[in-house]
Parts: C-alpha cells; structure tokens; sequence
C-alpha cells in the first residue's frame, strides 16, 4: 500500500488540487515547509543529473523513498549519497495537462527513462518593475509563486502579482534561498522572455532579490557587557561557562580571554562570591 506521501504526490501528477489540501492530507510529522520546499526545487533541477543528499533535511530525505517508488527520482540504493531527477520529477511544477501526458508517458514506457527533452512550457512572465505574470491555471504553481510573491490579481488562466521585499524575506525565513527563487523563475521563464535580451530574466530583478536576502544575513547590535582583562585562564573560564549557563553568553574568546553578555549582574555576582570563597 503506498504511503500517505506518495498518494499525495500522485494528487500533483493526475489532478489539479489545492496545496491548502494537500497540507491537510499529509500529516505525519514532516515540516510542510520542507515538503513544499522540495517540490518547489525538484522543478528547478536537470534532468539526468545526480545531486547530492548531504544538504537535504530528515524530512527530504524521507520524501526521496517514496518519490523514488513513484519514478519522479531515482537512487541507485537507499544509502547512495546522490539521486538523480527523472522527467516527472523537472515537470513536478508544469501544468496539469502537461503532468499527465508527461507521467502517462513514462509511466507506459519507462518511468526511470533519463530524455534529454523536456516538454513543459515557461509561462512566467517578469518585468523590470518587479511586477510578475504567470500564465497557469495550477494550483500547485500558483501556491509556489505564492511564496516568493505577492500576488493581487487572479483570472481563469492567468494570475499577476509583484516580487517584493516582504515577499523574499518571508519566502527566506521559511528557508528558501533567492538561488532558488531565481532558478525557479528562470527554468519557467515564458518563451517571450528568453527573445527580449541575452538574459533570462531582469538584470536588476536578479541582484534585488539576492541583495533582499542578504539584509537578513547583516550584522546585528547586541547591547551587552564586554568581560575581559582576565589574570589567567582558570579566572577566565568560570564566569564565562556561568554566563553560558545561565543564557547570557553572546560571544567569547578564549585566546584573548574576553567574553560578551547581555546582563552584567548575576555574572557580577558570581565573580564576587568566588573571590570573597578564597
């Protein structure tokens, strides 16, 4: 009997569905961010390619087992330390009609058939205002660019939005990287993008929103108490592991005997009943 996850994979292969359900459906104690990060990846992948499993999380890599028994990936073991991505797997976030002829198809001839063709269509259209159309009435496509962008206008086949500040830094709290969202964009980039210039997508679209990643990643000011000047080693390294006990510690230095903290008080207390002790 297949598990709880490959019938939910098997939803995004044949039907249009909803992620909100698919959310609902598979709860087995897996990170729903983690699942959908993945599928959003798989998409972004080459075909035929072997990627490794040392970067992937526990629940990722639970999710190869069963997206290997339905031919979207393939490992040569379980313990092989790299899988490879099959065609259903670069189709993962294609249209429904192209998800169905697209597993018929391997599904009837090969399913672990690595083609060098890849038969889905780009229908994302970006703009150098940061504005973003996709034309696409899939659920699962649209709940991905959900994501990373703030969408404002739905029709039938087509839905518009805008990839903002807001957008990517929630899309990286959730622990997609602009790297991702980039590759995502690129490998369903509408074909009248790749005839408007060399480049894929809006130079400036690319650098904001890696740099919209990086402002998360700056440096931050801690206001706190800077302990240091220590006679020995011995001296520095009792008040030090309290404060680190006691969830104080910010920063230490063992070679120069220093340490950070964000409150002064108990460690000052500790480091005067050690020295009125002898």
């Amino acid at each position: 009997m297949p598990s709880k996850y490959v019938q939910l994979v098997s939803t995004v292969l044949y039907t249009r569905f909803s992620v909100l359900s698919l959310l609902i459906s598979y709860q087995l104690g897996m990170d729903s961010v983690d699942v959908l990060s993945f599928l959003f990846m798989l998409g972004s992948l080459e075909l035929g390619q072997p990627y490794s499993k040392a970067t992937l999380t526990p629940t990722q890599t639970q999710m190869l087992l069963d997206l290997g028994d339905f031919g979207i990936i393939l490992q040569q073991t379980p313990n092989s330390p790299s899988f490879y991505p099959t065609r259903l797997a670069t189709t993962l976030t294609s249209d429904a009609g192209a998800l169905r002829s697209s597993a018929l198809a391997d599904f009837s001839s090969n399913a672990l058939s690595f083609s060098s063709s890849d038969g889905s269509k780009g229908f994302i259209v970006v703009e150098t205002n940061y504005r973003i159309y996709a034309y696409t009435s899939s659920q699962l496509q649209i709940a991905i660019l959900q994501l990373f962008a703030r969408l404002s206008t739905r029709y039938p086949n087509m839905v518009s939005g805008k990839i903002t500040r807001e957008s990517i830094r929630r899309a990286v709290g959730m622990g997609i990287t602009s790297q991702q969202i980039i590759s995502f964009l690129s490998t369903h980039a509408h074909p009248q993008m790749l005839k408007k210039s060399s480049t894929i997508l809006p130079p400036t679209v690319v650098d904001q929103i890696r740099l919209w990643q990086i402002e998360g990643e700056r440096m931050k000011a801690t206001t706190g108490f800077l302990f240091k000047e220590f006679g020995s080693l011995q001296e520095y390294e009792g008040p030090c592991r309290y404060a680190e006990e006691i969830g104080v510690l910010v920063w230490k230095n063992e070679a120069r005997r220093m340490f950070f903290v964000t409150s002064h008080q108990q460690v000052a207390v500790w480091l005067r009943n050690k020295k009125s002790k002898g």
